[in-house]
């Protein structure tokens, strides 16, 4: 099976910079199109976009993979997401 072209679009807005935290992958690429390759329900890629402090160091890592991207890149992108979520937390 052909990965979708869209993880390469993805791969290069994360090496330009332009994608900074990890909901902002979606942007780009489906959550049901990853969420297949990982073998999730969108239910639980739904859950894990929103706590993204659940995910274990092996999903990041095969989200890495997809995606053709060094797994401290994806580990920092995750980290920023959890950051920005709990600012917004504090707030409420």
């Amino acid at each position: 099976m052909a990965k979708d072209r869209r993880y390469i679009t993805v791969k290069n807005l994360i090496s330009a910079g332009y994608i900074k935290a990890f909901r902002e992958i979606f942007d780009t690429l489906p959550k049901s199109v990853l969420a297949k390759d990982m073998g999730f329900s969108n239910t639980r890629m739904t859950e894990l976009m929103d706590n993204v402090h659940r995910f274990r160091m092996e999903e990041i890592f095969k989200i890495a993979a997809l995606i053709e991207v060094d797994e401290k890149v994806m580990v920092d992108l995750i980290y920023n997401q959890y950051a920005a979520d709990k600012k917004v937390k504090r707030r409420k």
